[in-house]
């Protein structure tokens, strides 16, 4: 089953102007009593962090060796996408971080305003 918190790789294509897109690791965040029922999941993509970037509002920093990923990463909680679960390969690990949690739902609560 398809657990909220883990990160997998997902395709992502295709894409339309400034999605994101090719193949990259994704964060789900949709609830498992939802994700045992749909085909689908909500995920955010992540990124990783090039030196010196600024994190916004609306962006979670992920250190390196989190839920399997080798790089500091950033989950960009602005460009949340509903995906098949057939899009979803390779699963890297789960964020156990209650404090990394909290922080990808105060950024998904700024983006969206509620």
């Amino acid at each position: 089953m398809i657990k909220k918190w883990s990160v997998y790789r997902a395709n992502l294509e295709p894409v339309i102007g400034s999605e994101q897109g090719k193949s990259r690791s994704v964060l789900v965040i949709s609830e498992d009593a939802v994700n045992a029922l749909l085909n689908v999941v909500n995920v955010i993509p992540i990124t990783s962090r090039k030196q010196g970037r600024t994190i916004y509002p609306n962006e979670t920093l992920i250190p390196a060796g989190t839920a399997g990923l080798p790089n500091e990463s950033i989950a960009l909680c602005y460009q949340i996408r509903t995906l098949d679960k057939q899009r979803l390969s390779h699963l890297y690990g789960e964020i156990n971080s209650a404090k990394i949690q909290d922080e990808v739902i105060d950024a998904l609560s700024f983006q969206l305003g509620i």
